[in-house]
């Protein structure tokens, strides 16, 4: 009587293999959420400071991007924690920052980066002011044509 023995070798390689793709594949949406995360607040401060840029007063422009930061931030972050935004309109430009805080699962980012990582954005948009704008076409209108109208 012969007896019939199967290698157990495919058994182990598919559980190193699946458990390895398992780690790599949540590693993937991680970061993609992270990802996601760092392009919203970069979209929301270029829209608070674009809007608070359209206004001709400093007073105005601050409360248009302090209204386009309560827009924006509502429900869109996946991951993120700790929010926090500032606005700032001024004679010369409007500047938006967003700091935030996006946890990391795992003990060994525990190590590398106390389980979270920082996402800081910027945007600054200079308040162009029309009248100078104006002069500059006119100007260079004139010495296109020579000085005649």
């Amino acid at each position: 009587m012969k007896k019939n023995y199967q290698k157990g070798s495919y058994t182990v390689e598919a559980a190193v293999i699946m458990s390895l793709t398992f780690f790599v594949l949540a590693s993937l949406i991680i970061c993609t959420f992270y990802l996601h995360d760092r392009v919203v607040m970069q979209g929301a401060a270029c829209e608070a400071a674009a809007a608070g840029s359209n206004f001709a007063t400093a007073d105005d422009g601050s409360k248009a991007a302090l209204a386009v930061k309560k827009q924006m931030t509502a429900g869109r972050l996946l991951g993120s924690r700790d929010l926090q935004g500032s606005t700032a309109a001024g004679s010369r430009e409007a500047t938006a920052a967003w700091n935030a805080v996006y946890p990391v699962p795992g003990f060994v980012m525990k190590y590398l980066t106390k389980n979270s990582l920082s996402i800081h954005q910027t945007w600054t948009c200079k308040i162009p002011d029309p009248s100078d704008t104006i002069r500059k076409i006119r100007g260079a209108g004139e010495l296109l044509t020579g000085g005649d109208k």
